[in-house]
């Protein structure tokens, strides 16, 4: 039987707001946090709990320490999201970081040897995303996705999500003449997309990010080639400062006509 209360309420306010940073609650508890951890050098960047300074062990007994998709907010305010139902569609940037050649890597050096060198590129990545704000959202087999959110990562944040796709291919070694110690490919686009809470009614529920952007991001990792950084035109119109990039039209699977990506690689 279909759930239609829960059909009902795919958009929710809260996440509009909050993530826009102007939710009136969320004003005022950045007031009171402030009192409350007023030597804080490391804060919660949604509620501006403490994550150190005196105060910070009783923050975290009610639930405000690190979250760990983003240690830059805390555990409480991504439990409050996800108690809300529904979402809100949002304009964030999408980042999509994938191995390359990992069937063949598995098999030719074992499982073991390849768990060891997936964990170092996790650790890597998870480093890069939490440096440039975005929200880990995946982490599946060979593949990492960040999210890129405005209110949380601010206006620049399809400038961020670049960043940190070329920090990511010079931290894999993309950018030594001896070549990489893991090969990746990554793709970035962005557009409206819906950020919210999904699951099951009465079941369980996750942070999830749904939408066309999300399914045209992984259309262009999948055309990166080691090395490469595929960017849609969304995302390379918004590059103030214009780096090195090639223009191609790419025959995508699921869209009719041909789309244009800009590649680029580091040290270009």
């Amino acid at each position: 039987m279909v759930d239609t209360a829960a059909q009902d309420k795919p958009f929710n306010a809260l996440w509009r707001d909050v993530f826009a940073g102007v939710h009136p609650v969320l004003r005022r508890g950045r007031r009171v946090m402030r009192l409350l951890s007023p030597t804080a050098q490391e804060r919660c960047r949604l509620c501006y709990a403490g994550f150190d300074g005196f105060s910070a062990p009783l923050l975290r007994r009610f639930g405000r320490g690190k979250w760990l998709r983003n240690p830059h907010f805390c555990q409480k305010c991504e439990s409050v999201l996800a108690e809300h139902r529904g979402g809100a569609e949002i304009e964030i940037a999408v980042l999509y970081a994938d191995v390359r050649g990992s069937t063949e890597m598995a098999t030719r050096i074992g499982p073991t040897e390849f768990a060891a060198l997936m964990q170092r590129f996790f650790q890597i990545a998870t480093g890069i995303f939490t440096w440039s704000d975005a929200i880990v959202d995946k982490m599946v087999g060979d593949e990492m996705i960040g999210l890129y959110v405005p209110g949380l990562t601010g206006a620049d944040y399809r400038q961020r999500a670049v960043a940190a796709g070329l920090k990511l291919l010079r931290a894999t070694g993309h950018e030594d003449p001896a070549g990489p110690w893991l090969s990746i490919g990554v793709g970035i686009h962005s557009g409206p997309t819906f950020l919210g809470s999904i699951g099951v009614e009465g079941g369980n529920y996750q942070f999830a990010a749904l939408g066309d952007p999300m399914n045209f991001g992984a259309r262009l990792v999948g055309a990166a080639g080691a090395g490469e950084l595929v960017m849609s035109e969304a995302v390379w119109g918004s590059i103030p400062d214009k780096m090195s990039a090639e223009p191609r039209m790419l025959e995508l699977k699921g869209y009719a006509e041909p789309q244009k990506a800009y590649f680029a690689r580091v040290g270009r």
